[in-house]
């Protein structure tokens, strides 16, 4: 009689986390792989090149089309490096801007980037002459172009302080620039424009025109890389954007190196005896807005499309918002950036007290850190397209943060003090910048659908933009309780190093901290489409991604607003410092009790 064999365990059932039939085409064996290998460009194998989003083929990078987009990308890359560059230069050492005239300048300029999903949501839905893209980005350049020359052919104010005046110390120069015109005789004062700052207006506005002007051209030509991304295959998706977007940061290192060689004279702050006027410096963009308004219309290819119903198109949209791969992307971007942009307000300060960096140094090194980053950017294209997108961001956040704190507290420590030494930590960060704009440009190009290319592009890359105004106030309040301030740190305590070490360590933890967020974020493209094919819906997501925007945009909005006018720019919201500016025994901004205001003559 046969021994009844005891029942063997049953095999444990395989579990996948994803639907197997969904495998062949997002998750292939060679696709998984190459999460963890760098593909060089020319060793991909044709057989490979699949899980295109849309077809049409990859496009050549040295046809008439792709050389039409990258002419839009050289002059956004023009403008973008040149106006942010004249802050200082011109408008706080020429024109003679006090900190919250600055300040107003740079917000004002920069609010344009708050709205790109709005002039996306226009290119996608209201064609001109049947065609969404090109009539867009001419329109914007025309617009650009017509502030340029304005500001190119129209007299610039003279200088605050005339270069006769140069052979004056520098304390004589500080009085003069405080309003103090006593130490001059009367020959003397008439090299002194006491109303350059509020002269300044005109090219303001234009300059914010302008902003504007480019930026519906930049939107326009990014709805187009999205489409055009969309036709690369899987392992190679990426490559396009790479180029485009390299090309516009490195196109900007031209203006910069302009902005800080060439304005480096007296009167612009400087000890150079040679400089160019700043209408030299407006002039230069006329070349590359005529560029690119020539590549739009004779090298940008765009197919005829119909007008879509706005009705129908806003329902798609939120029906794509409503996806769990949107609010997720959204909420990685946002919380991610907030975290990261979380600094410490005694840097700036640093700069100048301790490393004792000069306009020279300062812009030098700027112009190497645009430069590498542009670098970073084309090797991310070339070599980086298949990296795991959380540990690339990992790593390198971690070795930014390694990075800072060594420099940094080297500094405050006085082990040295070296502005080379101190201004060399921007270089690395080019690295960590370049991969979270190009994960963000990634994105995009997999979320979006046929016919929102614009809105889906600028919701992603603009969640970013709003993410760094609240970062600044929180980081202003909490630097608020310890003492960093200018004067503070021209002391040299210990106890005042120990409370920059203080307000540096929470910087820095915060950076770290944004790694808690990478879970949010898909590892690779292929996780990415899984992810919107199979995340499901969500219509509260929708509603919170709607509501929180409105109320970032608002925050940015006021924010920028708030840092126009003198009596509003010193609170912290508005980016000042939150101390409280008196002139002549009266606050002109913030609050300050009686006694102190008869003490006090603060003017930031």
């Amino acid at each position: 009689m046969n021994k009844q064999q005891p029942p063997q365990p049953a095999t444990p059932k395989k579990i996948w986390l994803y639907d197997d039939a969904d495998l062949p085409t997002y998750f292939s064996g060679e696709v998984l792989q190459s999460t963890t290998q760098l593909h060089k460009m020319s060793t991909v194998s044709e057989h490979s090149l699949d899980g295109a989003l849309r077809p049409g083929g990859v496009l050549d990078i040295l046809s008439r089309e792709a050389i039409g987009l990258l002419g839009q990308y050289v002059a956004v890359g023009m403008i973008y490096g040149l106006l942010p560059a004249l802050v200082y230069p011109v408008y706080i050492q020429y024109m003679n801007f006090n900190g919250y005239q600055a300040a107003s300048y740079t917000s004002i300029v920069n609010i344009c980037w708050s709205f790109k999903i709005f002039m996306g949501v226009l290119t996608d839905c209201f064609p001109l002459f049947g065609f969404k893209r090109k009539p867009y980005m001419v329109l914007g350049w025309c617009i650009a172009l017509i502030c340029i020359c304005c500001m190119t052919f129209s007299t610039f104010p003279a200088p605050y302080v005339g270069r006769p005046l140069s052979s004056l110390s520098h304390d004589t120069i500080a009085t003069l620039r405080g309003g103090n015109l006593s130490v001059l005789n009367t020959s003397a004062r008439m090299h002194v424009n006491m109303q350059a700052s509020s002269q300044a207006g005109y090219w303001i506005i234009l300059s914010t025109i302008c902003s504007f002007g480019y930026m519906l051209a930049d939107v326009a030509a990014d709805a187009m890389v999205v489409e055009y991304a969309q036709r690369e295959p899987i392992l190679v998706r990426g490559r396009l954007q790479s180029i485009i977007y390299g090309t516009r940061f490195a196109s900007s290192v031209v203006p910069q190196l302009i902005a800080g060689v060439c304005m480096n004279s007296f009167e612009y702050g400087g000890n150079f005896d040679w400089s160019i006027t700043p209408n030299a410096a407006f002039g230069m963009l006329i070349v590359p807005c005529l560029l690119a308004i020539y590549c739009a219309l004779f090298f940008v290819v765009e197919e005829r499309d119909v007008r879509p119903v706005f009705s129908a198109y806003m329902g798609r949209l939120w029906r794509l918002l409503e996806l769990r791969v949107v609010w997720q992307i959204c909420l990685f971007r946002f919380c991610s950036n907030f975290f990261f942009s979380f600094e410490a307000t005694a840097i700036p300060s640093m700069k100048s007290a301790w490393a004792n960096v000069q306009p020279l140094t300062n812009s030098i090194f700027g112009v190497l850190n645009t430069a590498l980053m542009a670098a970073a950017i084309f090797a991310c294209g070339q070599w980086g397209l298949n990296l795991n997108w959380r540990h690339a961001i990992a790593i390198a956040t971690m070795a930014i943060a390694a990075i800072d704190s060594t420099v940094l507290l080297s500094v405050t420590w006085h082990v040295t003090r070296n502005p080379y030494f101190f201004m060399g930590r921007l270089l690395p960060k080019a690295l960590p910048s370049a991969i979270r704009f190009a994960i963000s440009s990634f994105c995009a190009v997999e979320i979006a659908d046929i016919g929102n290319e614009g809105a889906v592009n600028s919701l992603i890359t603009t969640i970013v933009n709003l993410a760094t105004p609240f970062a600044t106030v929180i980081y202003k309040v909490v630097d608020s309780y310890f003492d960093v301030s200018v004067a503070d740190l021209a002391t040299d305590s210990v106890r005042v190093r120990w409370q920059v070490t203080y307000v540096l360590l929470i910087s820095l933890g915060m950076k770290l901290l944004s790694l808690a967020f990478l879970g949010l974020l898909p590892p690779q493209k292929a996780a990415l489409q899984w992810l919107k094919k199979r995340g499901g819906y969500n219509r509260g997501a929708a509603w919170g991604i709607v509501i929180g925007f409105s109320i970032a945009l608002l925050f940015a909005i006021v924010s920028s607003v708030m840092a126009l006018f003198p009596s509003t720019a010193c609170y912290r919201i508005a980016g000042g410092s939150g101390e409280a500016i008196v002139r002549n025994g009266v606050a002109i901004c913030g609050w300050v009790d009686s006694t102190e205001a008869l003490t006090t003559s603060h003017s930031d």
